[in-house]
């Protein structure tokens, strides 16, 4: 089965220079999204789902989300989504995924043997799904995979987003996504810009 390509990302605002105390960073442009969607022998692994138009096409029903870059951020989720209250996060492993750095951002990418450690939280309305959704930008496509939780438990038909263009682009590099350093830099720039539902 292939895919059209995804339709570009909409437009960014341009860098701007993000100080602390001691240093001065420029956040970077985004850079331009990958040529086409990902149409490689990697589809067959069972866990890229997002080619399986039985998990695309059923009706939204709530479901845990598995997030593993900014979203792993409470503050952050509760900004996206405008939620009243935090909202509460629990620790999660998934397999068959790994990590790759599309610039300052994380993109997970299939893997035959990686595990990727984040957070599962629940989303109980579509609208929420098509706001985190909006968030990640068409940069992203979603799939379905299981999470485990520390204790064992095993979470099936979770959703999370992977790199919607080839695992082998070059617009992907080697890297770690460093949850610290973007709270320190990047994330006021999502929470101040969005409040809080009263």
């Amino acid at each position: 089965m292939t895919h059209a390509p995804p339709p570009p990302p909409p437009p960014l605002p341009p860098t701007k220079a993000v100080k602390s105390s001691d240093t001065i960073i420029s956040l970077p442009k985004p850079r331009p999204m990958p040529p086409q969607a990902y149409n490689g022998p990697l589809v067959d692994n069972v866990r890229y789902m997002a080619a399986n138009t039985s998990a695309l096409d059923r009706p939204f029903q709530p479901c845990y989300m598995f997030f593993y870059g900014s979203l792993m951020d409470p503050e952050v989720i509760q900004a996206v989504l405008s939620l009243a209250d935090l909202p509460t996060t629990r620790s999660a492993t998934i397999s068959g995924f790994q990590i790759k750095m599309w610039g300052i951002y994380p993109a997970l990418v299939p893997s035959t043997s990686g595990a990727v450690t984040g957070v599962v939280w629940k989303v109980d309305s579509e609208k929420h799904f098509e706001r985190l959704a909006a968030y990640e930008t068409s940069a992203y496509d979603w799939l379905e995979c299981e999470a485990m939780l520390g204790d064992g438990t095993v979470l099936p038909r979770c959703r999370t987003f992977c790199w919607a263009g080839r695992p082998d682009s070059n617009e992907l590099e080697e890297g770690h996504f460093d949850l610290q350093r973007y709270q320190r830099y990047f994330k006021p720039s999502v929470t101040r810009r969005r409040s809080p539902a009263p």
